[in-house]
């Protein structure tokens, strides 16, 4: 275990067990407290994970309660109780996340909020609905205010599993894809809308567990007081002091919230202004917690964390890919290397080979605008293929087209299979992979998991198996780290799989992002400016890379570039558009040279001057 993380399961257990040492205070209170932190818990996995904000949380939470009770009540055992509340409960969340497959952000918290307010309003003033005159008997083994408490704590250490399993899973990955690149996450095989529902779904579940502990601790609930759109807002504030992301923060954070205040209210003060005092100075305790520290309690651990992994772990990463990538280890361990490995370039460039791309007048019109027209080229297997021309040219138009991200018209052929029409989320399973002009990437993960992440569609097994480990699911994984590890050795980055992205230095990423691509098996990779904002020595190394993939890997790649040396020494063929329109074709001395390329990168006035010659 990291020391980072070691120190916030020591703060936690700390807060614990100092609970338990005061004497005064009843453990049905931390039965309580506990339960919100499983809430909170729940409100974090879809806040931190998948990007949604939800103000019905309190809602949901009554949900599981009451249908834990209403269930215990009609003779079910308590364990089935339970997991009627949480299926409810999971039922609902999803029902209320509806709304986020058409819109996003605090648009979708205005709908949780509505379906909030229709809880109070019309589920819970039903007596049949909120349980009342029903109770839930607790079982022998649950009796004693001691055995609740750890029967709670042990909830809370699922719940802790649970979301350990969600973050080194797929399901985890496709989180965060569609948290931070929901436009493209379909290019790793990943269906947004699916996504987004199994978020909700999952945190349904676990407040609906958190429902059923309250309704254990309380035996029956006919109010509907503690679920109201205030108890919603506390369980936000929870997740924001605690810091999005950090569970130890966050439970840290429900102790303090939920617990001091009750905690106070049973020493014996004679002031009677106590009860309008205390919730007072909790409130600017936390106002004071967030100010000195904006992203919660969290990252007060992580800070102290980091100095003790420095202290424990001296040294840091550097910043920059290794040299040598030992690409010869990667095709032999893939076996991404084809037939076509071995055979010499020059004698592989004349041997009859089927086109693997073919598109025929495409066209892209995106309302009054045709962003490209009548676009018609050939990509052998074996070849790297040259896309130039001027910003705005409509290159990465064409890629958007032949990947399903851009409504287009004519034929797309791969491998003898039309795409037009076809979902994204196949053209990658087809074995077309790319990459963005503008990194298409989540710079909140390591590097390890954008690996991960690009390689989404390989992994079969449905998300619910996968968070519990279940069939094949753990050789799958295994195996999708192994390719990751070795797409990251091919690339020098393996010093680097632990970084956050978004921490190193932008060529880096750019390094980072054609390892993603790779790692994912393709046959056909789209790379999209890969050299933008690299220098020279850079841009001549990633060209031994495009060299490499193509020569040792059996990838062929077609390369969107402005850098002209770079397409003059890779590239076996050149396509040049100018504002939409294919204008030229050939070989890259051939198509460099003609005037018209020549006026299309640097206008009319420099080609006169001898931009040909240049």
């Amino acid at each position: 275990m990291r020391p980072s993380r070691a120190l916030a399961v020591a703060a936690v257990a700390a807060a614990f067990v100092g609970s338990l040492l005061l004497g005064d205070v009843k453990l049905s209170i931390l039965v309580g407290v506990v339960a919100v932190a499983i809430a909170a818990l729940g409100l974090d996995l879809l806040v931190a994970r998948a990007g949604e904000l939800s103000l019905a949380h309190a809602a949901l939470l009554g949900i599981g309660a009451f249908t834990t009770i209403n269930a215990g009540d009609r003779g079910w055992p308590w364990p089935l109780a339970i997991g009627a509340g949480i299926a409810v409960t999971a039922a609902a969340a999803t029902i209320a996340g509806l709304p986020s497959l058409r819109i996003r952000g605090l648009q979708v918290a205005i709908t949780t909020l509505a379906f909030q307010v229709f809880a109070e309003a019309f589920l819970f003033s039903r007596d049949d609905v909120t349980a009342a005159g029903r109770t839930l008997d607790r079982p022998a083994m649950l009796e004693g205010d001691v055995q609740l408490f750890l029967f709670s704590v042990a909830c809370l250490a699922l719940v802790l599993l649970v979301r350990r399993r969600v973050g080194v899973t797929k399901s985890g990955r496709a989180f965060g894809a569609v948290r931070d690149v929901e436009a493209r996450a379909v290019c790793f095989g990943i269906v947004p809308g699916s996504t987004k529902l199994l978020a909700y779904a999952l945190s349904g579940a676990i407040v609906g567990l958190a429902g059923g502990v309250l309704a254990m601790k309380a035996g029956s609930i006919s109010a509907k007081d503690p679920f109201l759109l205030l108890e919603s807002l506390q369980l936000v504030a929870i997740v924001v002091v605690g810091g999005a992301g950090s569970a130890a923060g966050i439970v840290t954070a429900a102790v303090l919230v939920k617990a001091l205040p009750q905690f106070y209210s049973t020493i014996p003060i004679v002031d009677l202004r106590a009860d309008r005092v205390v919730p007072i100075v909790s409130a600017a305790l936390l106002v004071l917690a967030i100010v000195a520290e904006p992203q919660g309690i969290g990252a007060l651990y992580r800070a102290i964390g980091r100095v003790a992994d420095r202290v424990l772990r001296p040294g840091g990463a550097r910043a920059a890919p290794e040299p040598r990538p030992r690409f010869v280890d990667l095709a032999a361990a893939t076996g991404h290397a084809g037939a076509l490995r071995d055979v010499p370039r020059d004698l592989r460039l004349q041997m009859p080979v089927r086109a693997l791309l073919e598109t025929t007048e495409v066209r892209v019109q995106y309302g009054g605008i045709i962003a490209i027209e009548n676009v018609s080229i050939e990509v052998r297997r074996g070849e790297i293929v040259g896309l130039i021309g001027a910003n705005g040219a409509g290159k990465s138009t064409l890629f958007h087209a032949v990947s399903g991200l851009a409504p287009a018209t004519g034929s797309i052929r791969y491998r003898g299979v039309e795409l037009v029409g076809a979902p994204p989320s196949r053209r990658s399973a087809l074995g077309v992979a790319r990459t963005f002009q503008d990194m298409g990437l989540v710079r909140a993960d390591t590097v390890r998991e954008n690996v991960l992440l690009a390689q989404t569609w390989l992994a079969p097994t449905p998300a619910g198996v996968s968070i519990l480990g279940l069939g094949t699911s753990v050789n799958e994984e295994r195996e999708l780290r192994r390719r990751a590890d070795l797409a990251l050795e091919l690339f020098g980055l393996a010093h680097l799989a632990d970084e956050r992205l978004g921490d190193l230095p932008y060529g880096t990423m750019r390094t980072v992002e054609i390892a993603s691509a790779v790692a994912a098996g393709p046959d056909l990779l789209l790379l999209d400016e890969a050299t933008a904002g690299l220098g020279p020595d850079e841009s001549h190394a990633l060209g031994d890379r495009m060299l490499a993939l193509r020569d040792v890997l059996g990838v062929t790649l077609v390369v969107i570039e402005h850098h002209v040396p770079v397409i003059s020494r890779v590239c076996d063929y050149v396509y040049c558009l100018e504002s939409g329109v294919q204008i030229a074709e050939g070989s890259p001395a051939h198509v460099i040279a003609q005037p018209q390329v020549v006026e299309s990168f640097l206008g009319r006035t420099e080609a006169a001057r001898g931009g040909v010659d240049r």
